[in-house]
């Protein structure tokens, strides 16, 4: 096992090198077990007509190695009928397809079905006692066949075990490589959830600030083409209100650019606004030329930074929608009340009556719902019944500001 930026050794090379051909490492054990039963088959003490039929035998029987991982249980059933046909027509080659049959006995335990091991050795068991319990009682055979069956069917259970060590192994590597699959697309997951979350808190952010600053650069800009032709001193501060208000976007705009260049987590020397911020937002837009009132009733309390940002992006964002939709000389109010929650209201009274319902909602009341369900609070909005427009935003309070 290598570690990150370790070059992997030739044993690493080697063993990921044989897992990627498996039928090739099968082919190469075939040629060995034929090899072995070959070299039993030209003993010199087997009897001619049985070297030549054990010659065939060592051959035929290891040709299905090479495919016992690909079709473990047919091989395995077509190599013991073959067998047990072999030692009934020619018992002098016994010996000749032992190994084959336990190399193909040990395959079916561990890649076949999982009711096909205990039956895999029962027949290596039944194989190997069989022949030797039918010679018990032949002339000239002694104890010396009982003591091969006991050793025979010892193979066929040592065969067995080491099959279901083997399964075992390999179904405990499988279940390792799914958990370590799954964790890898859990952690996909949530960093692409927490990219689609940035995502969308940079746009509400792009949004709310230069939504604003233009809505009021261009509200001022109007206003003050019409002063300039009566009141020369009056578009000279309209200007100036221009400028302040420009300065101000770019600077909020440089704070965002600072967080997306250092990351959330280090530390800026942009300071988000609060709901402390919130009258002073009122009076710039005010000279912008909006007559807006500011109404705070309950004791004004500390709020953590996510939430006082969200009750100034909202109180922004309302006042920004009343001066594109209902025009910059619409009489508007704020109102913060502080009480077991706060609530947070931005009312505006129509450029002519009730201002008609939307068929669907900008991108600005979505970001102020995202804001609000993202503190733990609610936000709605629509047209007033007396005329005009509404936005409302209940956000509870924690309990050490209670």
């Amino acid at each position: 096992m290598t570690t990150v930026g370790e070059r992997p050794s030739w044993l690493d090379r080697a063993v990921a090198a044989v897992r990627r051909r498996p039928v090739a490492v099968d082919a190469v054990l075939a040629a060995a077990v034929a090899a072995v039963s070959l070299g039993w088959a030209t003993d010199g003490h087997v009897a001619r007509v049985d070297r030549v039929a054990g010659l065939v035998c060592a051959v035929l029987f290891a040709l299905p190695v090479v495919l016992r991982r690909r079709y473990p249980l047919p091989i395995a059933v077509g190599v013991a009928v073959a067998a047990a046909i072999t030692m009934v027509v020619l018992p002098g080659v016994s010996a000749t397809i032992l190994l084959p049959v336990l190399v193909i006995g040990y395959s079916v335990v561990v890649y076949g079905p999982r009711w096909a091991g205990p039956v895999a050795a029962a027949v290596l068991v039944l194989g190997a006692v069989l022949p030797f319990t039918l010679r018990l009682g032949a002339p000239g055979v002694g104890s010396a066949a009982g003591v091969l069956a006991i050793i025979g069917a010892l193979f066929g259970v040592i065969v067995w075990l080491l099959g279901a060590l083997r399964r075992a192994q390999l179904r405990s590597v499988g279940q390792l490589r799914e958990r370590a699959r799954l964790l890898e697309e859990g952690r996909r997951r949530e960093v692409r959830l927490e990219l689609l979350a940035e995502r969308s808190r940079i746009s509400r952010e792009v949004h709310d600030i230069v939504g604003h600053s233009l809505s009021g650069i261009i509200a001022q800009a109007d206003g003050g083409r019409f002063a300039a032709a009566q009141d020369p001193q009056r578009a000279v501060e309209v200007l100036a209100g221009i400028a302040d208000a420009g300065r101000g976007a770019l600077g909020d705009i440089r704070g965002l650019l600072s967080t997306l260049r250092e990351g959330p987590d280090d530390e800026s020397d942009a300071t988000p606004p609060t709901v402390d911020d919130v009258p002073a937002l009122v009076a710039q837009v005010r000279a912008g030329g909006l007559p807006v009132s500011l109404d705070v009733t309950g004791s004004p309390r500390a709020l953590p930074a996510g939430a006082g940002l969200t009750v100034y992006r909202v109180v922004q964002e309302g006042l920004t929608n009343v001066v594109k939709h209902a025009g910059v000389a619409t009489p508007t109010r704020v109102t913060l009340a502080w009480g077991p929650e706060l609530e947070v209201a931005v009312r505006d009274d129509g450029p002519r009556g009730a201002r008609p319902a939307a068929t669907r909602d900008g991108y600005g009341l979505l970001g102020m719902r995202e804001r609000a369900a993202l503190q733990g609070g609610s936000l709605d909005s629509g047209p007033r019944p007396d005329g005009g427009f509404a936005v409302r935003l209940r956000l509870p309070l924690p309990a050490a500001a209670r």
